[in-house]
């Protein structure tokens, strides 16, 4: 059964669905697994949708805080290396500013309105 869950989790993160493999990984008691999935869930939720209020979810769900999420989100820009997650820095459509932001402009957009994210 657990060789099937293993096969089941490679498949899910080759397919970048990183938040069913980490509920998949944790329940499989894979916590290398599930620390490295939570950061790529996040990292996917912000620079690739560029969704700040499923930013800030998975942020509380995972236990991120801001200063955290910070931190990952500028190692991740640093270490950025193939095409794919060099495209996700470049600027794209944001609908809060109505304008094309970078993920970087993005990004200082989120935390400055990360207090009123999802509030209603």
């Amino acid at each position: 059964m657990e060789a099937q869950g293993t096969e089941d989790l490679k498949t899910l993160i080759d397919r970048g669905q990183f938040v069913r493999a980490e509920e998949l990984a944790r329940t499989l008691g894979l916590d290398d697994e599930v620390a490295q999935l939570r950061r790529k869930a996040i990292w996917q939720m912000a620079a690739a949708y560029r969704n700040m209020p499923g930013t800030r979810r998975l942020a509380e769900v995972y236990g991120f805080n801001k200063s955290e999420l910070k931190s990952m989100f500028k190692e991740f820009m640093k270490s950025a290396t193939t095409d794919q997650e060099r495209r996700n820095l470049e600027p794209c459509y944001d609908q809060y500013s109505g304008d094309y932001l970078s993920f970087e402009q993005w990004m200082v957009q989120l935390f400055k309105r990360w207090d009123r994210i999802g509030k209603s």
